[in-house]
């Protein structure tokens, strides 16, 4: 892998949903495990950048998510270990964010809007992958999207110092 990626692209998902819920077959333990949710370092660095973002163009901070935490560390951890680097997952049933969201939630919402921005270094650099993203205007306009009222930050260091960085926003109010 190159010393510094970026995936160029963005996902923004919307859904609605019956509030039945329903298991999504081959999830993998990591994802719907009860670990605590509270971001540790770099995950909380990655929420402060972003909400002084919001914060001075006069936007509403984020509130951390543990449900967006939990999924967004395991897509981290899912794409150091299986060597790829995209939204699209190659394990079925959790291809998506708003499929690793709704595995990690449990019970479906009504509705749910969801983005989703990637980051992946050679090294440990927080403040690299914030400028990476806002310099990118798909991974800026989900940072500056006022639409979202939650975030999530997963973070996978690697043995070797390589950086894996998952960010998940969410509001489940629709528009208008």
């Amino acid at each position: 892998m190159t010393q510094l990626s970026l995936y160029f692209g963005m996902l923004m998902l919307t859904a609605n949903f019956s509030s039945t819920a329903q298991d999504i077959p081959g999830a993998p333990p990591a994802i719907v495990s009860p670990a605590p949710a509270q971001p540790g370092y770099e995950e909380q660095r990655f929420v402060d950048l972003v909400n002084y973002e919001r914060w001075s163009r006069g936007m509403e901070q984020l509130q951390v998510d543990p449900v967006l935490v939990r999924a967004a560390r395991a897509h981290s951890r899912e794409m150091a270990y299986k060597d790829y680097f995209d939204h699209r997952s190659p394990t079925p049933g959790l291809e998506t964010a708003m499929d690793r969201y709704l595995n990690a939630l449990g019970p479906r919402p009504d509705y749910a809007y969801l983005g989703e921005n990637l980051f992946y270094c050679s090294i440990v650099d927080v403040n690299r992958g914030h400028d990476r993203l806002m310099n990118s205007s798909g991974h800026r306009d989900n940072i500056l999207n006022d639409r979202f009222d939650h975030i999530g930050v997963g973070v996978y260091k690697s043995s070797d110092g390589q950086f894996w960085v998952t960010e998940m926003f969410l509001s489940n109010a629709p528009a208008g």
